[in-house]
């Protein structure tokens, strides 16, 4: 009986060596071949053909999460992201993407890269007097919040430093029709008396109309009321080039850059 023990736990213990070794194999041979600068630029030619519809051109979300975040609610190691790609996540719309292994691989670079394009940027402005024209002169937390801090009619900008590059964070200041997401367009409602209200949709059907107005306050209107609906103004937020100076531009976007979300 003493034998059988012994053979038992010698058994055991070669099968947990053998899964860690099997376990280990299976994670080198998984490492993304493709994790390359070239990688990252064929998958995202690779991402507008089979992802944008739903996750937005620049991965910012809509239908489909928000890939900007750097933070995916079904893993985000490569190995991860790889199998939601190739065979879609169960119980939701995600389906399952039909590329090569290969493409694939290159797809999982490029979302990595658009969870953190920020990080290994440094703006040439001054981030301090950045924070300043932003609470100040530019009245960004009118709209845009910082945590729990400003308003809810633009994005959260409390990581966008990380989620974004230089050159997105200017454009977005001097172009910010350029790139607007779905949950953050803009409309403008005429009634049949007159009235003109400027807000976010919120929501539409063929009844009715929602959406939050310039002021923060959540307004509603039925569509027999309703003599016209403009959508050719899809931000509300006004181009600051006519607005800041060349310096406070730079400052603005230094200031952004450095909002990291890590404290």
């Amino acid at each position: 009986m003493t034998r059988m023990f012994t053979l038992l736990r010698m058994s055991c213990c070669c099968l947990a060596l053998m899964a860690a070794g099997w376990a280990q194999q299976t994670s080198t041979a998984r490492k993304n071949p493709f994790d390359t600068p070239e990688g990252a630029e064929q998958g995202g030619a690779l991402f507008q053909t089979h992802c944008s519809y739903c996750h937005g051109a620049h991965g910012e979300g809509g239908r489909g999460a928000d890939l900007t975040t750097g933070q995916y609610s079904h893993g985000g190691s490569d190995p991860e992201l790889y199998d939601s790609i190739r065979n879609g996540i169960p119980g939701t719309e995600m389906p399952a993407v039909r590329v090569t292994d290969d493409e694939v691989w290159r797809m999982v670079a490029f979302v990595k890269k658009l969870g953190s394009p920020g990080l290994f940027e440094r703006a040439p402005g001054d981030p301090l007097a950045g924070k300043e024209v932003f609470k100040g002169k530019g009245r960004c937390m009118t709209c845009h919040s910082l945590g729990r801090e400003g308003g809810s009619l633009g994005p959260d900008l409390s990581d966008v430093g990380r989620r974004r590059g230089l050159k997105y964070l200017e454009e977005s200041l001097l172009k910010p029709e350029a790139d607007v997401p779905a949950r953050y367009r803009a409309i403008q409602v005429v009634t049949k008396t007159g009235q003109t209200v400027a807000g976010i949709r919120l929501n539409e059907d063929d009844i009715s109309v929602q959406l939050r107005d310039t002021s923060d306050k959540l307004r509603s209107f039925f569509k027999e009321n309703i003599a016209s609906i403009r959508r050719d103004k899809p931000s509300i937020m006004p181009p600051y080039g006519s607005i800041l100076s060349r310096k406070e531009i730079e400052d603005v976007v230094a200031y952004l850059n450095s909002l990291r979300g890590f404290e």
